[in-house]
């Protein structure tokens, strides 16, 4: 079978073949349609995140079948055998069915990137007509945050992040009232522009570092800033007077803290929202046997939800 692997650490992924991998008890064998690349495969092969064995087969999501026909999201492969391939074998409980009519490339953006949106925004407890911030507005956990505000109640989203063009897109489409660009020199004087007359209510933060700590001096007494990813950095220093009557909660949404069946229920609500609101996250699709260029847009800031085309069928 078609396979991506890497063999060691800070290499790249290429393509080659594989023997068919048998399954093992509580497992089952999905036929791989698409897959999905994220931020954190590549911390995998840097080291810094997990302890991968090496060589595997690189990702861990996708959409694919059951040998019944089903069709499933899966979120978790087996270490080895991940998503990447012709075939990939996965726990029983990280294996969702989806509907037919279901874009795959959607469901597979909406899934993890959107567990990293929907849960601390939910936990946020978000007041009716709230001031939301969202930071890394325009990659996929961002693009996702700003649609699951104003779903949750909302009542204006500023969106924060690098790209100018991509943050205009974002307002173009109605998914933020106001945009932040970062990284000009002051991102906190950038963020305060938008604050309005008591700061931010909500801030979703996936990248933490120097935008985190800009934006938490901008949050409104009361105000609850949700840190799930450290992109920009791992630390932020703040004074005692900084965080009186304000919360700062780091998130997790992984596999190692929440239940298949959390996690599983919270990806229905995504793609409910999703349907309802005729939501559209923007996806980069690369072939199975591109994926070292896929790696290379995923080590930049691609802006988007990098999706591998593996059945040409599809």
């Amino acid at each position: 079978m078609r396979v991506a692997i890497v063999e060691a650490l800070n290499t790249v992924p290429y393509f080659t073949d594989q023997p068919l991998p048998g399954t093992l008890p509580g497992t089952k064998r999905i036929k791989v349609e698409w897959a999905g690349l994220q931020p954190t495969d590549v911390l995998r092969v840097r080291g810094t995140y997990k302890s991968p064995v090496f060589p595997y087969i690189i990702g861990g999501e996708g959409v694919g079948r059951l040998e019944d026909g089903t069709r499933v999201y899966f979120g978790h492969s087996v270490p080895q055998q991940g998503a990447m391939s012709d075939y990939t074998i996965v726990p029983d409980a990280e294996i969702w069915p989806i509907p037919e009519e279901a874009d795959a490339r959607q469901v597979i953006a909406l899934a993890l990137a959107g567990l990293g949106a929907l849960i601390p925004l939910e936990a946020a407890q978000i007041k009716p007509g709230e001031r939301v911030l969202i930071l890394g507005a325009t990659g996929p956990v961002g693009q996702i945050g700003t649609l699951t505000a104003r779903r949750l109640g909302a009542g204006y989203v500023v969106g924060a992040a690098r790209s100018a063009d991509t943050l205009a897109r974002l307002k173009e489409r109605g998914m933020v009232d106001a945009t932040v660009q970062l990284g000009q020199g002051d991102d906190q004087a950038a963020l305060a522009a938008e604050m309005g007359e008591k700061g931010y209510d909500v801030v979703l933060d996936p990248l933490f570092g120097a935008p985190g700590e800009a934006a938490f001096r901008c949050t409104a007494e009361g105000g609850r800033v949700m840190s799930v990813g450290t992109r920009a950095g791992r630390t932020f220093t703040l004074t005692l007077t900084e965080l009186r009557r304000r919360s700062h909660i780091g998130v997790d949404t992984g596999e190692l803290i929440r239940p298949a069946a959390e996690r599983r229920a919270a990806f229905e609500r995504l793609l409910a929202y999703a349907r309802e609101g005729n939501w559209e996250i923007d996806t980069i699709v690369y072939d199975l046997e591109d994926i070292q260029a896929a790696w290379a847009a995923q080590n930049g800031s691609p802006g988007a939800k990098i999706v591998i085309r593996v059945a040409h069928d599809d």
